[in-house]
């Protein structure tokens, strides 16, 4: 079938006008992913898929890829984002607003009682945790504590430290024989 070039030209340019609610898509896109990575794919899809679409539509209305059609599929985007679009950019910014005001606010609220939360939860365990570590610290005192008695030490701490020490270490043989 064969179309005049008024009819492509129209054609392409209601099919431009259409796809910018694929546009559309992608500027929600970027207002929620406000990463510059994110705005570069979300640019770069946009182009493949509106140069795919040029093509189908030009094969379509002639087996061939003609300056009218790629001249109506541009004016139709741009028609769009010109009228509807920038209406339509006008309450999602306004919503991307309110929306991150108030996830802001949840968030804000959230971070407020999970400190408290925290700050009590820590402070409960810091009496447990000095407890413990009271205990602990007492017991490694107690074991390195020397045995005394009234004039002098009972036994050397060197020899537990090297390891030697046992009970039959530290026993002094001796004879003891009593005067009668």
């Amino acid at each position: 079938m064969s179309y005049s070039i008024p009819d492509c030209f129209m054609i392409a340019f209601i099919c431009g006008l259409a796809f910018g609610l694929v546009y559309e898509a992608f500027r929600i896109v970027r207002l929620v992913l406000r990463f510059k990575a994110a705005v570069f794919v979300c640019d770069v899809l946009f182009f493949i898929l509106a140069a795919g679409l040029v093509f189908r539509l030009s094969m379509v209305l002639g087996n061939y890829v003609r300056v009218y059609t790629i001249m109506g599929f541009g004016a139709g985007v741009f028609a769009y984002i010109v009228t509807i679009g920038r209406v339509l950019n006008m309450v999602e910014s306004a919503a991307a607003v309110v929306w991150r005001k108030t996830i802001g606010r949840f968030a804000r609220l959230a971070l407020e009682k999970s400190k408290k939360a925290f700050g009590a939860f820590a402070h409960m365990l810091s009496g447990i945790f000095g407890k413990a570590a009271d205990y602990f610290i007492n017991s490694q005192k107690n074991l390195s504590k020397h045995l005394h008695s009234k004039d002098k030490k009972v036994y050397n701490k060197d020899i537990i430290k090297n390891g030697k020490g046992s009970e039959t270490g530290h026993v002094i043989q001796a004879k003891v024989t009593r005067g009668s």
